[in-house]
């Protein structure tokens, strides 16, 4: 099925029943007073690739060093397959796990790196031959299998540790930051090869990043953290156009969501969302769920690119605003505007004629707002039924 079949030596394919799911339970990491991962439950489906994101601090990679067994859980179950690891050593656990540092030995040769692991299962000479040259001819570093990292460009080091991991087959693959050090150009690159890899290795993949660009081109599903606690789960489209809570939406997106307190009040039988110098009807497929909130404050949301630079006077969704700072990017660029008493962005057509301090009527795509409850904020216009973790 995969790519590595390694037939006169040891084919490794897999069989119907053999899967490959990862559960945590309840799972929770303390240290001391502070708790790293807190009511963490999740389940990663045979042969997905999952990505962890959020902020510095937030879990995720402490989360992927306890499904390692690097790190011991304070309560919850781990299982890889149908077992229960909590106590299972790392090197049983049938796991790869990749390190934003590399971690390749110096004094060792390409070769010997790749090696390292299978030589340690007393794997037969000419199987790791055969595993390390094909795997080396996929990664694209065939040339240099006799040569030490110290003389490597930081991409190819990183193809080693890659290589490394991928010889050895696992039923997991655990990526901690992997692309972190590289720069961007090389970032977008080894984004695309990965991805190739995960389709042609058929293997269960998780993969930590605070990239949220790295998580959205990635990903099969999505989990985003804060503070150790699941924040939400799904694909990344789903994420986008329906974050569960405040943080949600402005983590996933660039650039990141803007956010307006308002009112909504009632004109005759619609209602609209107003603020000083800013006035948007409600769409109508979110006009039930807003009801309760009539004559209160909610916090609206408009990501960038739902603003664009083609309103016209008294059109409904137009926005008058101040061009403040213009950011060319490409095929888009980014406004910085004062409307009313608020500062947004908006990502419009890089044809767009405009410079600062000249005014712009932006039209707004209604059926895309957000809105928030200022207290919890949570999402309105959606069911808040907790976690989605399927």
């Amino acid at each position: 099925m995969g790519i590595l079949c390694f037939r006169n030596t040891g084919c490794v394919e897999r069989t119907p029943g053999s899967m490959a799911q990862v559960i945590l339970q309840d799972v929770r990491k303390s240290f001391g007073k502070d708790i790293a991962v807190d009511r963490f439950s999740l389940t990663v489906r045979d042969r997905e690739f999952m990505v962890l994101v959020g902020p510095s601090g937030c879990g995720k990679s402490t989360t992927l060093k306890m499904i390692a067994g690097l790190e011991d859980i304070t309560a919850g179950e781990i299982y890889i397959g149908d077992r229960l690891v909590n106590r299972v050593p790392p090197k049983n656990r049938d796991v790869a796990m990749v390190f934003q540092n590399y971690a390749l030995y110096p004094h060792m040769s390409v070769f010997e790196n790749m090696a390292f692991g299978l030589k340690l299962k007393k794997m037969p000479r000419k199987e790791i031959e055969h595993r390390v040259k094909q795997t080396a001819e996929m990664l694209g570093i065939s040339q240099f299998l006799d040569r030490k990292p110290k003389v490597l460009s930081g991409g190819q080091r990183q193809r080693v540790a890659l290589g490394r991991a991928i010889v050895r087959v696992p039923q997991v693959y655990l990526f901690d930051e992997p692309l972190s050090n590289l720069d961007a150009k090389l970032r977008i690159q080894m984004r695309l090869e990965l991805k190739k890899l995960h389709e042609r290795m058929e293997r269960t993949s998780i993969y930590v990043t605070h990239d949220q660009i790295e998580a959205m081109t990635m990903g099969d599903r999505i989990v985003v953290m804060k503070d150790g606690l699941i924040q939400q789960v799904g694909a990344p489209l789903e994420l986008y156009f329906m974050p569960t809570n405040r943080f949600v939406a402005s983590f996933i997106g660039s650039p990141t969501m803007n956010f307006v307190r308002a009112h909504i009040e009632g004109r005759g039988n619609n209602l609209v969302v107003a603020s000083t110098g800013l006035e948007l009807p409600v769409p109508e497929k979110k006009v039930k769920a807003l009801s309760a909130y009539r004559n209160r404050e909610v916090i609206l949301g408009i990501r960038p690119d739902d603003l664009s630079a083609t309103g016209t006077p008294g059109e409904k969704g137009a926005l008058r605003a101040d061009v403040v700072v213009v950011q060319p990017v490409g095929s888009q660029i980014y406004l910085e505007v004062k409307v009313g008493g608020h500062s947004l962005i908006a990502s419009v057509n890089a044809q767009t004629r405009t410079r600062p301090r000249r005014e712009i009527i932006l039209k707004t795509r209604l059926e895309n707002l957000h809105f928030f409850d200022p207290a919890t904020e949570k999402a309105i216009y959606q069911p808040q039924n907790g976690q989605n973790c399927d």
